[in-house]
């Protein structure tokens, strides 16, 4: 009893502060606390598998930092590999760091987020910064894009290296979509600053969209670098997806390049603007345990037409253990006759033939072997032997 007399004697003692502490301050100011918390998220074997463009690089098992009503996820993959090529009576060997890909992704409401991804291997500074863009979805219909990022064109551009059977992209693809290869293009992996919109439109019943667009508007000059010439490049691609196991693709680039070097067949000089225009069609089949994807891609660099075609083949032949075979072709000038390409100084034509085996450590962690046989229709044909360890989270 007497703690609880002094309990009582002690409140009553108060109430004149309480009263002139309320007169003072009749604005209640209400603390708020900011909540930090870490969560992890499994992304399923058919999300990972899913080849949608506005999705970027797919994570495996990403890291999400919830920080009030913010989340900010944080994933990322590394590759590296021993190659040994063999050109003519010369070969080489050597380990290389193909890639360190870190990615945040902050989603700082529902509608509004903000990605950023960094190549620490790129032996570039100017080339360290891939990917940093804002997005606004209005609606899945409808979602807007603003920075740098992956111009949607050909299947194989917009997908995760992670997530292809070849260690190292068909050359077709790399010397059309601007990664690499081609010196008037220049080698920028894929990417552009500009501002798109994309969307999924019709869902299904199983929860996979009919369709999905890209359009968007480049600088056309590679990334991180400002428009080197008054015109823009114009990016669009759509896929339609009759079933979730089945991607239909059509993509297109039209605009005015400046030659960042001289052309090979003496038609553009560098630093002069010239017609650059590409289209592609492909599709995805998708069906354990085969897997099946190819492209057809058309171009003009100037008054010079290219062509470029490349087919890809999984199949899986027992739990975490795939068989990749893959052909790709590049003709670099329709027009040339066969004793015009057989006289030019340097190869203008490629057939590319692999076959490889990859097993699946855990998840989309895994370990790739490949036999490349490049057969050139000028000069010396090449052989390589690659193995690759690629390990994500």
């Amino acid at each position: 009893m007497r703690i609880v007399r002094e309990l009582i004697v002690m409140v009553l003692a108060m109430m004149p502060v309480m009263v002139f502490a309320d007169a003072e301050a009749p604005v209640e100011v209400e603390k708020k606390s900011l909540s930090v918390s870490v969560s992890t998220l499994n992304t399923s074997d058919s999300a990972i598998m899913a080849t949608k463009p506005q999705d970027g690089e797919r994570p495996v098992k990403p890291l999400n930092i919830h920080i009030g009503p913010s989340k900010l996820t944080l994933f990322g993959y590394a590759q590296t590999q021993f190659d040994m090529t063999k050109t003519g009576p010369e070969t080489k060997n050597s380990f290389t760091m193909m890639r360190v890909i870190l990615m945040a992704n902050a989603e700082l409401t529902r509608k509004l987020s903000f990605f950023l991804m960094i190549d620490a291997a790129s032996t570039q500074a100017s080339k360290h910064l891939h990917e940093y863009y804002a997005q606004y979805a209005f609606m899945p219909e409808f979602k807007v894009r603003v920075g740098q990022f992956k111009t949607p064109y050909t299947l194989e551009n917009i997908i995760s290296p992670t997530l292809l059977g070849t260690v190292n992209l068909n050359e077709g693809t790399r010397y059309m979509a601007g990664i690499a290869g081609d010196p008037l293009y220049g080698n920028y992996v894929g990417r552009d600053l500009g501002a798109m919109v994309t969307g999924d439109a019709i869902k299904a019943r199983d929860g996979h969209y009919y369709l999905n667009y890209s359009l968007g508007v480049f600088n056309g000059a590679g990334m991180n670098l400002r428009d080197n010439n008054k015109h823009k490049d114009v990016a669009a691609m759509i896929n339609i997806l009759p079933t979730k196991n089945i991607t239909l693709s059509g993509s297109f680039i039209i605009g005015k390049g400046n030659a960042q070097a001289n052309d090979m067949f003496g038609t553009i000089a560098e630093g002069t603007d010239y017609t650059r225009n590409r289209w592609s069609v492909g599709a995805e089949v998708n069906y354990k345990p085969m897997k099946l994807r190819t492209e057809f891609m058309q171009g003009r660099n100037g008054d010079i037409n290219n062509r470029a075609f490349y087919a890809e083949l999984w199949c899986r032949v027992f739990r975490n253990f795939d068989v990749v075979l893959d052909y790709d072709y590049l003709n670099k000038n329709t027009s040339m006759s066969k004793e015009a390409r057989d006289a030019f100084p340097a190869w203008t034509r490629t057939n590319n033939y692999m076959v490889g085996l990859q097993y699946w450590v855990y998840k989309a962690c895994r370990i790739s072997t490949q036999y490349i046989f490049s057969d050139r229709n000028t000069g010396p044909d090449t052989k390589a032997w690659i193995t690759q360890f690629q390990i994500a989270f």
